[in-house]
């Protein structure tokens, strides 16, 4: 795509000192970092269906409409105000490269379920190959950039415990356009890629709208869950290329991050990974916790 072309020849010429940002832009990205600051440290606590959020678990946002407590770690502002951030610079450089971006940060409002849900785009950007396309920024992991989003829509598709994908096509369904995909940002090496989406994305389209129609009624109603729909799994290492059992069972990936996981499994606790062989063990959510070494 030309435009991760003209966003890495940008950045490459950034480092031999043969660029100068213009006064608008700087103003620009000001004005984006202090609108962060803000978003992130002065929070509106009220609940609302939003555009960014119905991809996510459908439990997770009736724990939100309900009013329950939210148990997040003290860090997760660190990290979403980074985000916020990383997004604030690429925009930036996006106009400094070249790219034609026509809009940006844009409110935008699609009906579902019979209710009017809002949302704020990042870009569309108009490519000269492409056309224009909504398209969507992110800040990742050194593994979230090269294991998941590195692998592609497809892979992305086939695990999505944010709901990145329908996030994107309810955006552009609501600019009448297709979905470009991601600008990804690797947070450790400042790498930059750019996801592409299927330039045959009906099918995917049809999907989300009609999945987003649901969730939004559920919302709406007196729906609620009578038990956890996300399962524990068994946790396994292997040894000789033989599968083994720890006894241990770990919450879902999509429990793991969720800031509502104690309303459904209050016995879960964060423990070192059991099969880890790194010096310093990740933390890890576990449902039942047995054995601790193995």
């Amino acid at each position: 795509m030309l435009a991760e072309v003209l966003v890495k020849n940008f950045l490459q010429k950034a480092t031999r000192g043969e660029v100068t940002l213009s006064p608008s832009v700087v103003e620009e990205f000001t004005r984006d970092c202090r609108e962060a600051l803000e978003k992130q440290f002065n929070r509106d606590p009220e609940w609302r269906i939003r555009m960014s959020g119905l991809g996510r678990p459908l439990c997770q946002q009736v724990h939100g409409r309900d009013g329950r407590d939210e148990e997040m770690s003290y860090n997760t502002i660190m990290r979403f105000l980074i985000g916020d951030l990383v997004e604030a610079a690429v925009m930036a450089i996006l106009k400094e490269a070249g790219v034609n971006v026509v809009e940006s940060q844009t409110k935008c409002q699609l009906t579902l379920g019979g209710e009017e849900v809002k949302g704020t785009l990042d870009l569309v950007i108009d490519d000269e190959v492409d056309g224009q396309k909504v398209w969507d920024i992110k800040s990742a992991s050194p593994f979230s950039y090269t294991q998941k989003f590195g692998r592609g829509y497809e892979n992305m598709k086939a695990d999505d415990p944010f709901g990145y994908l329908m996030q994107g096509h309810l955006y552009a369904e609501s600019m009448g356009l297709d979905f470009g995909g991601w600008i990804v940002v690797d947070k450790s090496s400042g790498e930059i890629q750019f996801v592409e989406a299927p330039d045959d994305q009906k099918e995917d389209r049809d999907h989300y709208l009609n999945q987003a129609g649901m969730v939004v009624e559920a919302l709406m109603s007196n729906f609620k869950y009578k038990k956890p729909p996300m399962e524990p799994v068994e946790e396994t290492y292997r040894v000789a290329g033989v599968e083994h059992k720890t006894g241990n069972k770990l919450l879902h990936k999509s429990c793991t991050f969720c800031g509502y996981r104690k309303h459904c499994w209050p016995k879960a606790q964060q423990h070192e990974k059991v099969t880890s062989k790194a010096k310093n063990k990740p933390l890890t959510w576990y449902h039942t916790l047995k054995v601790t070494e193995i």
